[in-house]
């Protein structure tokens, strides 16, 4: 079981980006492995963090599934918070039986370099100017690949310590770049928004180690990626600010809402103030596409945002929805899993403390994505988010029992 549990951890991500729904093969066989459980019942011994991380999944659910269920919404809508319920047997079956540590990493970093190989292939063959490899949309694909790189990048201190240091080291920061060059030639500019904190994060934390010199160099580097990123010719983070300061800027002045920014402005807008006709339980998926087809009728509402079925903010999203109960729901399932790993984080062992960090990499990127799409409404969003999130905490909590 242990060979099982390495194979889909590690095909998990590694085909995540490449191939279409990879990630939801190795999820699938994890979950399909979870029911040797209920034969084999090998003793867990939970301690109080495994069941807060447990609860947190099941009551995403649970305020999810009521909420649909008490608004009359379709079935499929159930879909979405399935998988967060789906994540409960997976990390009970992978603190039974851990997966090697390298299936993960090396994962991580082949997921990213291949997924950004298929971008730049697609940008060069199709001329495309916003690629997404295997994914549905470059927006997520842009996210996706920047998490995995900055995933990658946390397991350096796990790489040095292994017998072959240097190939590690080299193959986690390919894979970090990797996912780093995936998002901006994705051209998807909320994902770039998450590569400053989480380097700062990840220098803050290894200065503690090494010392100044590391932060001081990690700094550095941060900055020359930002310069670079700006200053190459035809530079599409450059493109990108500069189209995003003009239909700011045009929304504002004429309120146009036909771009990329004036439809989430518009939309954040919309949002906020449906969601004070019924603040508590929200008005759900049904009654908030009605509401906007009567607001577009009365004039009140572009045309250009009234087919888009979420409101691109994770935030009011779960707010015009699921009310206040749907918006605290969403914030446990961010907050409660950042706050134990970074409890881990300070006072785990050293060897538990990789995937420490990358629990919280994990758990600052989904807010901050969040804040310019809606991340959870779609299955490589939730799929990506609750499956890393079970597996690291499970290699987190092997690591602690073997010290």
């Amino acid at each position: 079981m242990l060979g099982l549990t390495s194979v889909c951890v590690f095909l998990f991500s590694a085909l995540a980006l490449a191939v279409t729904s990879g990630y939801s093969l190795g999820a699938l066989v994890l979950l399909l492995a979870s029911s040797w459980l209920l034969w084999k019942r090998p003793r867990l011994n939970l301690q109080r963090r495994d069941y807060l991380m447990l609860g947190t999944l099941l009551l995403y659910f649970f305020i999810f599934t009521a909420n649909m269920l008490y608004h009359g919404d379709p079935a499929r809508e159930l879909d979405m918070p399935l998988r967060a319920l789906l994540a409960v047997p997976v990390l009970l079956l992978l603190i039974a039986y851990p997966p090697r540590p390298a299936a993960w990493w090396s994962g991580l970093a082949i997921g990213a370099t291949t997924g950004a190989a298929l971008a730049f292939s697609q940008f060069l063959a199709t001329n495309a100017t916003r690629p997404q490899a295997a994914t549905s949309n470059p927006i997520h694909y842009g996210n996706a690949s920047m998490l995995f790189g900055m995933l990658a990048l946390s397991g350096l201190g796990w790489a040095r310590e292994q017998r072959h240091s240097t190939a590690w080291t080299c193959l986690l920061l390919a894979g970090g770049l990797a996912g780093v060059f995936g998002s901006v030639i994705s051209s998807s500019r909320g994902g770039w928004v998450v590569l400053p904190i989480c380097l700062v994060i990840i220098a803050v934390h290894h200065a503690k180690q090494h010392g100044k010199r590391y932060r001081i160099a990690m700094f550095t580097l941060l900055l020359a990626i930002i310069a670079a990123a700006y200053a190459m010719p035809s530079s599409l983070v450059y493109q990108r600010a500069i189209i995003a300061v003009s239909e700011l800027e045009k929304f504002e002045s004429t309120g146009d809402a036909a771009t990329s920014v004036g439809q989430r402005l518009e939309m954040w807008h919309t949002a906020l103030d449906m969601s004070k006709q019924n603040l508590w339980l929200g008005m759900g998926r049904t009654g908030y596409l009605a509401q906007k087809q009567e607001l577009v009728a009365e004039g009140k509402m572009s045309t250009s945002i009234s087919a888009y079925t979420n409101a691109h903010n994770d935030y009011l999203d779960a707010l015009v929805k699921r009310g206040l109960l749907g918006l605290l729901a969403l914030l446990a399932l961010f907050i409660v899993p950042l706050t134990l790993f970074g409890y881990a984080l300070r006072h785990s062992l050293p060897s538990a403390r990789p995937y420490a960090l990358a629990g919280v990499i994990l758990c600052t990127c989904y807010p901050v994505f969040g804040l310019t799409t809606s991340s959870l409404t779609l299955n490589i969003g939730i799929i990506m988010l609750v499956f890393p999130m079970v597996i690291l905490w499970a290699l987190l909590r092997q690591q602690e029992r073997t010290a």
